[in-house]
């Protein structure tokens, strides 16, 4: 199978090379490497160049538009009918695509297959999703999914027609626009888990995740979007509960309150 591989980036000069040369160090040979410049203000692009791999193509963004606009970008101009996403500060093992790729021929129906990855702290590491109960983590996983995200993107391999299908990222969220696009696969497709570490995950402090603001607002549209969803799987209170804990241990739940009420009474 050829494989497109999308790697979105902004000001990422100390770490973007690490990240391309895991992608180009694998077992099974990728086709093509996007790198989509989100408007970076360093030397990224100098970087990438001085690489030297035909299979790399450097596509810089104008402005600052979101990882989820870089990421669409990419899989716009994919020559392939397989994606992968990796993102700038992280690292893929050397058997990734061939373990991903291994299992998806034993599961043609499954459109997506994602493994566990490690994300490393400043003073610790934690393999993620839990090891335990894989028989949530893979198959029809909507009711799992919509409490809680096991799908990290960079572990993610997609048929670039589902990405099409269920129509990209949100743009408009700029902080778990992946979360929101995984939902969505999993309302297409069974979705496949490969149980071994395939990702070294970086944290970056100054990340969109980092930003509560940001953070509760994207949670709380998801609740908007797909109400539905959330009460025809019995996730719906335990999502709320999940959300106005969290807003509550970071002295933030009266602003949260409000917030989801607005959002989920429209």
């Amino acid at each position: 199978m050829d494989i497109s591989v999308i790697i979105p980036t902004y000001n990422r000069a100390a770490t973007i090379v690490n990240s391309i040369e895991s992608v180009l160090n694998q077992t099974y040979p990728v086709s093509e490497i996007i790198v989509v410049d989100d408007g970076s203000s360093d030397n990224t692009e100098e970087l990438v160049s001085n690489i030297g791999d035909d299979r790399i193509r450097y596509c810089r963004q104008d402005s600052n538009k979101g990882a989820g606009a870089a990421r669409n970008k990419g899989v716009s101009i994919a020559r392939y009918d397989i994606i992968a996403f990796n993102d700038s500060d992280d690292i893929w093992r050397p058997d990734k695509i061939k373990k991903q790729i291994g299992y998806k021929e034993e599961h043609r129906d499954y459109r997506l297959v994602y493994s566990a990855y490690v994300r490393h702290y400043s003073d610790s590491d934690q393999t993620m999703p839990d090891p335990n109960g894989r028989e949530k983590l893979e198959g029809r996983i909507l009711p799992e999914i919509l409490y809680k995200n096991s799908v990290g993107t960079p572990t993610a391999l997609m048929e670039k027609s589902l990405f099409e299908d269920i129509g990209g990222f949100d743009e408009e969220l700029r902080c778990l626009e992946d979360w929101d696009l995984f939902i969505r696969a999993s309302k297409e497709t069974s979705i496949g888990y490969v149980p071994e570490v395939l990702v070294d995950s970086g944290y970056m402090e100054d990340g969109v995740t980092s930003d509560f603001n940001e953070y509760f607002k994207s949670r709380c549209r998801m609740m908007q979007k797909y109400r539905e969803d959330y009460l025809n799987t019995d996730t719906f209170n335990k999502s709320v509960e999940s959300i106005l804990g969290l807003a509550y241990n970071n002295n933030m739940f009266e602003q949260v309150k409000n917030m989801l009420l607005r959002y989920i009474s429209t």
